[in-house]
């Protein structure tokens, strides 16, 4: 039994296939040792391939790894497997003249990305998967939707399902859990990118999107990581906790920042690119899905430095007179938040509501408007806290996200 050693792309090997009965399927010299797969002298024949394609999440960065496996007709990995890397910032990557036992391989891209939500890099690295058949595809791009299909395909071939039909339920499955209507003759999840500007790719831009949120990297590998476990053996969405992170993002999206800031990320390179409407099929989503909000993207903690939190989801009546906390943490500095308090009722003698200043933390306060009896609180840092007290009323607390002039959130609360 000769021993099995992978040959990386990175050193530049040319790897041949035997005629006739071959030993080794792949066989080539690496530093003077014959490498490949030992298949006891029945082996397929190999063929030569060339890929390239992108990988984005928003785009990986220059200098990330791509990693390829050879796998059989079952979706096995065969012991043949390649490195690359990503060759400039718009995630492309090439390999060039690979001999394969099969058209099979899978797909893994490691690194940093740009982030199309907040408009900026990554600050930690990703993993992206995908699947593929080279010899149905003129390229395989990498993205999130053909990492979210890829357990699910290989689980429907293990159970009988042909690769054209596998890829072809698992995609539709994933469409589904963001309402996308699956009629569509949809292409290949790998033949998808942000950077091309069909209906198709808009539908990519949408999920993506979607999935990315105000997520940081842990966060957002965290969820990718459990929604593919969750559509493995079903193709179905099961968990509610998932389905109400989802949501809960989706609903706050900015899809004119997030459209300009494609456009800006491939300005940058030289690149122009048609950016298709996308923030319908967001907007579908939203507005038809059964998910539903279980948590806030924005923290409303149970009580601040001051006291009980007026922005909490659970008090509704405060004590008149006494101070409590104003506190509403972003997660991140891409999602903006301003505050708008209003009075409805109550007959106010010193202004209605007040506040001490030595306990401003991190918002922005604006005079009292005292036509409309309104006041504006625009959050200034990621985690907010003021000392705040009411006279006798009723008041309306409306939270603003991203410039939106629809409210994200509506609190009404008495003081007593």
């Amino acid at each position: 039994m000769r021993t099995l050693i992978t040959a990386f792309f990175a050193l530049s090997l040319f790897y041949s296939c035997s005629t006739g009965t071959p030993t080794f399927c792949g066989d080539g010299i690496q530093n003077g040792n014959e490498t490949g797969i030992d298949c006891g002298g029945d082996c397929p024949p190999c063929a030569s391939y060339s890929i390239e394609g992108h990988a984005q999440k928003g785009p990986f960065l220059n200098g990330s790894s791509v990693f390829l496996s050879a796998l059989d007709s079952n979706l096995n990995q065969v012991g043949i497997s390649y490195n690359s890397q990503i060759l400039d910032n718009s995630g492309y990557f090439l390999f060039n003249s690979l001999n394969l036992p099969t058209p099979y391989v899978a797909l893994r891209a490691d690194g940093f990305y740009f982030n199309e939500v907040c408009g900026n890099p990554s600050a930690a690295q990703i993993t992206l998967n995908a699947v593929s058949n080279l010899g149905a595809v003129p390229a395989v791009n990498v993205n999130t939707l053909t990492h979210l299909e890829k357990a699910r395909v290989e689980y429907l071939v293990s159970n009988g399902k042909s690769f054209a039909q596998a890829k072809e339920q698992a995609l539709k499955e994933v469409l589904s859990i963001f309402n996308i209507d699956t009629t569509m003759a949809m292409p290949d999840a790998e033949l998808l990118s942000i950077a091309n500007s069909s209906v198709y790719d808009g539908v990519l831009i949408a999920i993506t999107s979607i999935l990315q949120g105000y997520r940081s990297e842990s966060e957002f590998s965290d969820l990718m990581a459990n929604l593919v476990t969750d559509l493995r053996t079903d193709g179905v969405l099961n968990s509610a906790s998932l389905a109400s992170e989802l949501i809960s993002h989706a609903k706050l999206l900015d899809t004119v920042a997030i459209r300009q800031n494609i456009i800006d990320r491939y300005d940058a390179m030289g690149i122009t690119v048609n950016v298709p409407f996308f923030g319908q099929h967001i907007q579908n989503y939203v507005d038809n899905t059964n998910h539903q909000v279980q948590s806030s993207v924005v923290d409303y903690p149970e009580n601040g430095l001051n006291g009980l939190n007026l922005l909490n989801t659970t008090d509704s009546v405060y004590t008149e007179w006494d101070f409590h906390s104003l506190v509403a943490n972003r997660p991140n500095d891409c999602l903006s938040l301003k505050l708008v308090i209003k009075k409805l009722s109550g007959n106010c003698q010193y202004g209605c509501w007040f506040y001490s200043v030595s306990s401003v933390q991190n918002w922005n306060i604006s005079s009292l408007d005292q036509t409309t009896q309104t006041q504006t609180f625009i959050s200034t840092g990621l985690e907010t806290d003021l000392e705040l007290g009411f006279e006798y009323g009723m008041y309306q607390l409306s939270i603003y996200i991203n410039d939106n002039p629809v409210p994200s959130r509506v609190k009404v609360i008495q003081v007593n």
